[in-house]
């Protein structure tokens, strides 16, 4: 039976300690240490290094939503100003599209459909139109279409999507335009892998998980699809993660009685409150994000069942926190507050100013769909052969294993309390966020690739996961893990191999991933792979236009069945 330290002040130094080493488990390996912080920071831009070049060569020039963020990049660096008008009249993002040279390669942009070609470039508006390349239908192309705002009172053209992205890669952009913007962003996304590590290791107390944890998120889609992609969701999943953490170490501190121990100094604090402020304004529906990251602050994590019983059932008189939780100094306290009252006010008037009210401008979007809709949302965001996070990284069933085992009964009351408080906090920081998505009208979140909404959230798995990889063992998830994760290293090397491959539309034709998968292996030909497997978005050719409900059953059944059986494959000592 593994030791397990119970967390009551007062007993030996050995408590205070292992508190120290932000660990559930009275373990003899050594605190995190910054060196091997930094290590892990390293390899995760090393290895996202490699695959650079061969993303800037394929995805050339930048589609979706990304030429946007650096029109108003260009607009700020230039003008010093958010209106665009002038930087749409003047073709400035032909600043940032490819070469005459680059387009003179054979076949570039030539991608083409059955299979999706591993070819240079990518056909897409705002090519530049003074090259003299016959194949290509540069003037037809040479312009970008806006993405201009609705309901703007003021006399210009503005961007309907946040400026806080357009804002932080800016200084990268001045230094290397879109190649080191890019630079910039894996930058970012190894911070993100560096906290990946940490909150493993803080759960769990083991190093061998903490490197399993970070290698399975860092390097599989969809985080290692956005780490090259110019979209507001790495940097927010930095935020979310970090200050979620951060947070949770000084609520741990509390509850465990270590009152003279806080984590969270001044300067951590002003990060913090810098994160929570910076979500909203690189997309107005982080603003939940924010909100709840803050009531988990200023609650101090308490148990929200257990406060409700006892406000209303039991009529207790319960002491809330008048400016901040239990344990902060009122310095810390301050440099918190500070950022989220500026960055606030600024919110604020910036759309009282653009748009006469206070409250986000909501007239961009695709609108929502009744709330009946909302399970088949979260169906496709986990099952649709397009965008679903499952098709393209199986090894995610752990972490919804693992939330089962976060609300297990432990014999130790103190380390139940723990995990429970955990679930409890991952689920209402990420539950207001995902039944929004789940309900947009475009919860795939159109051209890009999968699971793109759920990039912000998808580092609190890192808990459930860090946890089923802890406590799980026997063959059956010695097979899984070795199968779901062949099968993960296919999909990250098929998209590193073909970053065409990444990208999917709302059409009636299979996944582009299966369709490549069929025109190059001569086996699965004529297997209809894309028969196998759900399409929430549309009903696709292949399937007669009908909605396959029998493939949605099959994978929504399997994903159940394997949860549960791994579940049941705990090791003796837990």
């Amino acid at each position: 039976m593994a030791s397990k330290v119970r967390y009551t002040p007062g007993k030996d130094g050995l408590n205070i300690e292992a508190l120290k080493n932000y660990s559930q488990s009275n373990s003899s390996e050594k605190p995190a240490q910054w060196r091997e912080l930094f290590l892990v920071w390293v390899l995760s831009t090393l290895v996202l290094l490699v695959f650079l070049p061969n993303i800037l060569d394929k995805l050339n020039p930048v589609t979706g939503d990304e030429p946007f963020y650096l029109v108003t990049a260009i607009s700020l660096l230039q003008d010093h100003d958010i209106n665009e008008a002038n930087n749409y009249a003047n073709h400035d993002y032909w600043q940032f599209s490819p070469s005459c040279q680059e387009m003179s390669q054979p076949d570039w942009g030539m991608v083409g459909e059955i299979p999706i070609k591993n070819v240079p470039g990518v056909l897409a508006p705002g090519l530049r139109d003074d090259c003299d390349i016959k194949s290509l239908p540069l003037k037809a192309l040479s312009t970008l279409p806006p993405h201009n705002s609705k309901g703007v009172i003021r006399p210009g053209m503005y961007t309907k999507h946040g400026l806080g992205l357009s804002f932080l890669i800016a200084p990268a952009y001045a230094l290397g335009n879109r190649p080191m913007v890019v630079v910039f962003i894996i930058a970012l996304t190894a911070l993100l892998g560096v906290n990946l590590w940490l909150l493993a290791f803080e759960i769990t107390g083991k190093r061998r998980v903490a490197w399993i944890t970070w290698l399975i998120m860092q390097f599989s889609a969809p985080l290692l699809c956005f780490a090259f992609l110019i979209f507001p969701a790495t940097p927010a999943a930095l935020f979310l993660i970090y200050s979620w953490r951060r947070i949770r170490l000084s609520v741990l501190a509390q509850k465990q009685g270590f009152s003279e121990w806080q984590p969270n100094g001044p300067f951590r604090a002003f990060l913090i409150g810098s994160s929570l402020a910076l979500l909203p304004w690189l997309h107005s529906l982080y603003l939940s994000l924010s909100i709840m990251l803050f009531l988990y602050w200023w609650w101090g994590g308490r148990s929200v069942l257990r406060t409700l019983w006892q406000k209303v059932v039991r009529k207790e008189t319960l002491a809330w926190p008048a400016i901040g939780p239990a344990g902060w100094s009122p310095l810390a306290v301050a440099w918190l507050l500070v950022p989220l009252i500026l960055s606030g006010a600024l919110f604020c008037s910036y759309y009282l100013y653009y748009y006469g009210s206070p409250l986000p401008n909501t007239q961009d979007h695709a609108g929502f769909a009744q709330p009946t809709e909302i399970p088949f949302g979260l169906m496709g965001l986990l099952f649709d052969q397009k965008y679903g996070l499952l098709v393209y990284c199986p090894l995610y069933l752990l972490a919804l294993s693992g939330l089962w085992l976060l609300w297990q009964r432990k014999s130790d009351p103190a380390e139940t309390n723990v995990r429970r408080n955990d679930l409890t906090w991952i689920a209402l920081v990420s539950l207001p966020y995902l039944l929004i998505i789940a309900d947009y009208n475009q919860w795939w979140g159109e051209w890009c690739p999968p699971a793109r909404y759920l990039v912000p959230i998808l580092p609190l798995l890192a808990v459930p996961l860090a946890m089923a990889l802890t406590e799980l063992n026997g063959k059956f998830f010695k097979a899984f893990l070795g199968v779901a994760g062949l099968w993960t290293l296919a999909a990250s090397a098929l998209f590193m191999y073909n970053p065409h491959l990444m990208y999917n539309w709302q059409t009636a034709k299979p996944a582009v991933s299966i369709l490549w998968l069929e025109a190059n292996f001569d086996f699965l030909t004529n297997f209809h792979l894309a028969r196998l497997v759900p399409s929430y978005v549309t009903n696709l050719d292949i399937n007669g236009k009908q909605a396959n409900w029998l493939a949605a059953l099959i994978w929504l059944a399997a994903a159940v069945l394997v949860s549960l059986w791994l579940i049941n494959s705990r090791r003796e000592e837990y």
